[in-house]
């Protein structure tokens, strides 16, 4: 009898333990993971091995991949990164394999993704003091799938307010645009609030951290490099009456322009001259007829091309693509137009009525 008590003590007792052990030992399990610190995104173009976190150039029409990335520190201090790239490079260097982990802890995990984009597509200064007004904000993507790895693409979320008289381009891989990831933290699926949140840069790190906020340029080869990219960014545009090129407003709108922050269309028609190898005195205008215009791909000073230049008065665009007349330029081709914003319109549009229009073949 004392055998089989004690036989049945013992039983209960390992039944305890055992039990006890399964209701502590995920709390232990937990406090002894990777203390969690912070979020990045990474961007892995098509065919690339490895997502980088931090901008990158991408050739218009490569797709690429976004991930998400929370960085932790394990208990012998050394970083953990968990995410679903299959390699990740950091400030240039590879991280090491054994550093990446996919998410395996108890919490359920949300991932909310953001662009980061100026607070208005076009901004008019009344006065230099207004270029304070300029700021990044992040805009919430619902329409993006909440995953650790989503498709990238580069419509700004103010897209929609550009629609006067554009044209949509149902294949538009080119322009600029900057991300933005929220991880959140629920201790289980049914949990009405978040017991962690965790987030990638935001708007506010810019202009400053554009070196290294996460963001894709995607450009068309060529003079038309420059004008692609400023889709996706907010056009500033200086009061009327600034006298000089020498100006400091002109200056830092310039400098926008240059670092892909925002900008002005005279420092952008520069730059797509500069493309090209010239500066805007060496660039000869030649008149044509937008109704028996030159040819499309022409030898030399017969046609004309994806990057040039077409002007009437002070209203400068950048041709695009042929759609009219296959082969003929015509008022039914497409154009880069910035006016209260950088669109695709068909040059009907720009250059309203008959008359004659300059073009400079870059």
């Amino acid at each position: 009898m004392n055998s089989t008590r004690r036989i049945v003590t013992v039983v209960i007792g390992v039944a305890a333990a055992v039990v006890l052990l399964l209701v502590l030992w995920p709390r232990a399990k937990e406090g002894l993971a990777p203390e969690l610190a912070a979020a990045r995104v990474a961007i892995q173009p098509e065919g690339a091995d490895a997502a980088v976190a931090g901008p990158l150039e991408v050739e218009a029409g490569r797709g690429f991949t976004l991930h998400a990335v929370l960085e932790a520190r394990g208990r012998d201090g050394e970083p953990v990164y968990y995410t679903e790239a299959p390699a990740l490079e950091i400030d240039g260097r590879r991280v090491p394999p054994e550093a990446l982990r996919r998410w395996d802890r108890p919490q359920t995990i949300k991932v909310f993704w953001f662009t980061v984009e100026g607070f208005a597509p076009y901004l008019r200064l009344e006065a230099a003091e207004q270029l304070e007004r300029f700021h990044f904000t992040e805009f919430f993507r619902p329409e993006w799938p909440s995953a650790w790895a989503i498709p990238g693409r580069l419509e700004p979320r103010f897209s929609e307010s550009l629609e006067r008289d554009a044209v949509e381009v149902e294949d538009r891989s080119f322009g600029t645009q900057r991300f933005h990831v929220r991880i959140e933290l629920f201790a289980d699926e049914r949990a009405p609030t978040a017991s962690a949140r965790f987030l990638s840069a935001e708007g506010a790190a810019l202009p400053e951290a554009v070196e290294s906020f996460p963001g894709v340029y995607s450009a068309l080869p060529g003079p038309a490099g420059p004008a692609s990219l400023a889709f996706g960014l907010t056009q500033i545009e200086p009061p009327a009456g600034v006298p000089s090129e020498q100006t400091e407003l002109l200056g830092r709108l310039a400098e926008l322009t240059r670092r892909r922050v925002a900008f002005t269309r005279r420092a952008l028609i520069r730059e797509v001259i500069g493309a090209s190898g010239r500066s805007p005195g060496e660039i000869p205008w030649a008149t044509v007829d937008l109704g028996a215009g030159p040819a499309w791909g022409g030898d030399g000073d017969a046609g004309v091309d994806t990057g040039d230049l077409l002007r009437a008065g002070a209203r400068v665009v950048v041709l695009f693509r042929d759609r009219g007349t296959p082969g003929v330029l015509d008022r039914d081709d497409l154009c880069f137009d910035y006016e209260q914003g950088a669109a695709v319109r068909a040059l009907s549009e720009v250059f309203a009525g008959e008359g004659l229009v300059e073009v400079a073949r870059l």
